[in-house]
């Protein structure tokens, strides 16, 4: 619709210059002519004078009404000029660029699963547990059995003052790595305290210092390892504290320096007065591969209902064998 009603005002506009253009030219014209003629022109002015004031008031207010739809066409026909250009930029215009989505981060790739050995079941002190066959890197792990010990009272000690003793273990000599079942009684630092109110990391510096060989004046043991996190769950009724902790080590094949270090992760649960300690170690140049499968190992202890017939508590274990009846 506003292009027809332009298209009418540019039609309306020709027009009128059309007819001022004529009027020019028959005014000159009539300038260049004899007098005679200018006085004949002059006649016909004053007759047309004359039928102008003669003429009715409807023609007059019909005049009007032209003149004012004329002004109204060229207005619209100025408008429509002005607005056609901006409307030809904006649909010539190139669309805004705009800047390319980054590209999507992909997903980790998910971890491999370790593989894990037949659960070892030791039905005398009640406990299980299995351990890694395998690195995260697909690499096998060689162990060897270097220790079996079915009662406490049999179990070599880790300290002198023997309360915490091995009752087995486990060594592969590239690390080396080492996995240890010891049991022992509560710490002297727990000892004194309701096992209720025994705090995750009270209990993982306990063991520690209980295994520990170094001592100072007074004669108390001291730790030489560091507990990185500990935490509590409760699994069927018992309670196990697991941990992380740093240890020094000794020099070895694989690291000469003089100062190494130990990577641990441990597992301690509570039955009675005895608290029985899974652990699995290595040098911390082997820990990013063997970490995965140490925190399986640690997860898969579990101390196992006592059977009646061979279970023997441990310090109470008695001089005889369990009876096959």
């Amino acid at each position: 619709m506003a292009s027809v009603s332009a298209m009418s005002a540019s039609c309306a506009a020709v027009c009128s210059a059309t007819m001022i253009k004529s009027r020019v030219a028959s005014s000159k014209s009539a300038a260049s002519r004899p007098t005679a003629g200018r006085c004949a022109v002059a006649a016909r002015a004053s007759s047309n004078r004359g039928d102008l004031r003669s003429s009715s008031p409807a023609d007059e207010a019909e005049a009007v009404r032209g003149r004012r739809a004329v002004l109204v066409d060229s207005a619209a026909l100025l408008a429509a000029a002005a607005a056609f250009p901006a409307i030809a930029d904006d649909e010539t215009a190139p669309a805004p660029e705009t800047a390319p989505a980054p590209p999507a981060t992909p997903a980790p790739p998910p971890k491999r699963a370790v593989a894990m050995s037949a659960p070892v079941s030791q039905p005398v002190m009640a406990y299980q547990f299995s351990y890694p066959s395998e690195t995260s890197n697909g690499d096998a792990i060689n162990w060897a059995t270097s220790r079996v010990r079915e009662t406490y009272s049999s179990a070599e000690p880790m300290s002198p003052d023997a309360r915490q003793r091995i009752v087995y273990e486990l060594i592969s000599f590239k690390g080396p790595l080492t996995a240890t079942v010891t049991v022992g009684p509560a710490p002297p630092k727990l000892a004194k305290v309701d096992p209720k109110d025994w705090k995750p990391r009270q209990v993982a510096e306990g063991v520690l210092a209980d295994r520990a060989t170094g001592r100072i004046a007074t004669g108390q043991k001291v730790s030489l390892a560091e507990v990185e996190s500990a935490k509590k769950e409760s699994i069927d009724g018992t309670d196990y504290v697991y941990y992380e902790y740093i240890s020094q080590g000794s020099p070895n094949l694989q690291e000469r320096e003089a100062t190494t270090f130990r990577h641990s992760l441990g597992v301690t649960a509570i039955r009675g007065d005895y608290l029985y300690t899974c652990t699995f170690s290595s040098p911390e140049s082997f820990w990013d591969i063997n970490a995965d499968g140490f925190e399986s190992a640690i997860r898969s202890f579990r101390l196992t209902p006592p059977n009646r017939k061979k279970y023997r508590e441990p310090g109470n274990e008695g001089l005889l064998p369990p009876l096959p009846f």
